[in-house]
């Protein structure tokens, strides 16, 4: 999988120093992410590709686990912004982030928190920064969810306020600009709202680059060959 980065409040210093390894960690693991599809159930445009987010963040967890990362629960008095972390290592939390956008405030606020008070949690080290993955608008993926460049100019925004501190890393999920074919690994969920998938297949996709949208970002459309 190709991705892009941004970074606020520092994050760039912070990962290239102290969570340099931390951030190895989860370069190497998106470097290796399969790209997952999914047919949509969406009125009118039922069993076109979409991405798949819950095959992807199986695969983000459960490679993640093997280098040591753990899902980290919300402190009690933050639980009104979710129950846990998707991950978290030395001193860095991590969140993979495909589903409505707004559940990206969510996300950092009770990092924001966390930082801010120096809480440690579950044997962590006091949090320095957080790593957001999510896919780019390249990838036709379900109304509302949040993608890369929307994520990208949010947090652009509130940051020239001042409103957060704590040292976030964007990652967005993509393929390279021209890429004409990919090849897809392919989920069938028993049920609309199954987690895991009964069946997977191995298919190669031809991609037609559609006209940039909003932010500028590039989207696609993919079709069987």
């Amino acid at each position: 999988m190709d991705f892009v980065v941004e970074d606020f409040n520092g994050a760039g210093m912070y990962y290239s120093g102290q969570g340099a390894r931390e951030w190895a960690d989860i370069d190497g693991i998106v470097r290796r992410l399969p790209l997952y599809f999914q047919a949509s159930q969406q009125a009118g445009i039922g069993g076109s590709p979409i991405f798949d987010p819950k095959a992807t963040n199986a695969f983000l967890t459960a490679q993640s686990a093997a280098l040591g990362w753990r899902v980290i629960a919300v402190p009690h008095d933050l639980t009104e912004f979710g129950t846990d972390w998707d991950g978290g290592k030395g001193a860095s939390l991590a969140e993979w982030q495909f589903s409505n956008y707004p559940f990206l405030w969510n996300n950092v606020i009770r990092s924001e928190a966390v930082y801010k008070s120096r809480i440690q949690l579950q044997g962590l080290q006091p949090v320095e920064a957080l790593i957001v993955v999510t896919k780019s608008r390249v990838f036709p993926s379900s109304n509302s969810t949040l993608y890369y460049e929307q994520a990208k100019a949010q947090i652009q925004a509130v940051t020239k306020f001042g409103a957060f501190s704590i040292p976030i890393r964007l990652v967005g999920l993509t393929i390279p600009p021209g890429t004409t074919a990919v090849t897809v690994t392919w989920s069938e969920y028993p049920g609309r709202y199954s987690r895991e998938p009964g069946r997977q297949v191995i298919k190669q996709m031809a991609v037609r680059w559609k006209r940039p949208g909003k932010h500028g970002s590039p989207s696609a459309s993919f079709t069987d060959t």
